[in-house]
């Protein structure tokens, strides 16, 4: 599924670290993670069928009514990545493939101040102000990013 956005813009995913904000002892149920998300039950449920979402912990014993299945903030975080992705047009498998090769890289989303950008038909990794990788399809062929707004204060400094 492409995007209906133009290649040629881009889209910054949003970025989130739960280290800086204390937030990564906290569970978060069902219903709270459908809350920060917009997503359906069924999604939910779909998403940890194909173990794209995981819960944390689950209670079996837990009366009908009560939560059952309760969500770290780092899962919480991948389903706000899962969405953004998913809202700009990718399907539940390249996510799937996107969080694969985040994995495989070490790259872990709640402690991450980095970015996620695509252009639509790929998304990529920006490690630093001046590397990216595309994760998705070729999860090892660096991009060089030139930081403009650094060349510009070169130039001011040198007049």
């Amino acid at each position: 599924m492409k995007s209906n956005k133009t290649p040629q813009s881009l889209t910054r995913i949003k970025s989130v670290s739960t280290r800086s904000t204390g937030i990564s002892k906290r569970v978060y149920t069902i219903s709270e993670l459908i809350n920060l998300t917009g997503m359906t039950r069924k999604q939910v449920a779909y998403w940890a069928e194909i173990k794209l979402l995981n819960p944390t912990l689950r209670d079996p014993r837990a009366p009908i009514g009560r939560p059952a299945s309760f969500y770290s903030a780092k899962e919480v975080v991948k389903a706000l990545v899962i969405c953004d992705l998913r809202g700009a047009g990718f399907s539940p498998r390249q996510v799937q493939q996107v969080a694969r090769n985040l994995e495989e890289h070490g790259i872990k989303l709640d402690e991450s101040e980095d970015y996620l950008v695509t252009d639509g038909n790929s998304v990529y990794y920006a490690s630093s102000d001046t590397e990216a990788f595309d994760i998705l399809k070729h999860n090892r062929q660096m991009f060089l990013l030139v930081p403009i707004h650094e060349q510009v204060e070169k130039l001011r400094r040198a007049a």
